[in-house]
């Protein structure tokens, strides 16, 4: 049997020196906070964390809301809403307003906003108007997804109904 030998110092191994292990660390850490800051733009340009543009204000005015809820569930009122996609890609709603004793209300004004939950720039506004006795109706562009109908019935300018449904479109 014959020995081979090996010689070590002929090996072709890269050296392990200060340089090196800088240029590794420094690499390391620019990828990391690289990604890092890519990951915080394309957060900050997706959702902006605004729920509501006047929170403090809003919570100064939280008693005000919950006073007009119970004045809102005495007076009975029952609103039924609709929607549906037109063959034009529209969304119809349709909302009848009826009192306690359904009896269809007339002669308020609804305001009617589709709210998107997690992007404000995609609402859509909707203008409402009355068909028929205690029947209102208005139509817009929206796309599928979850929205919010945020409704207000309005007579001489003070929100006499208020309600936030969420629905999904198709």
């Amino acid at each position: 049997m014959k020995a081979v030998l090996i010689d070590s110092s002929k090996s072709d191994s890269i050296k392990l020196t200060g340089r090196t292990v800088l240029v590794a660390i420094l690499t390391f850490f620019g990828i990391v906070f690289t990604a890092n800051g890519i990951m915080a733009y394309f957060a900050v340009q997706s959702f902006s964390g605004v729920q509501t543009e006047k929170p403090y204000e809003n919570g100064l005015a939280f008693n005000r809301d919950i006073e007009r809820a119970r004045t809102q569930d005495a007076q009975g009122w029952h609103v039924d809403e609709a929607i549906t996609r037109k063959e034009t890609g529209d969304v119809m709603l349709t909302i009848r307003i009826t009192d306690s004793t359904q009896k269809l209300i007339s002669g308020v004004t609804v305001d009617t906003l589709l709210k998107s939950p997690a992007d404000s720039h995609k609402d859509c506004f909707l203008e409402v108007t009355e068909q028929s006795a205690g029947v209102y109706a208005g139509a817009t562009q929206c796309g599928a997804g979850q929205w919010d109908i945020d409704m207000r019935a309005l007579k001489n300018g003070d929100i006499v109904y208020h309600s936030i449904n969420r629905i999904i479109l198709h």
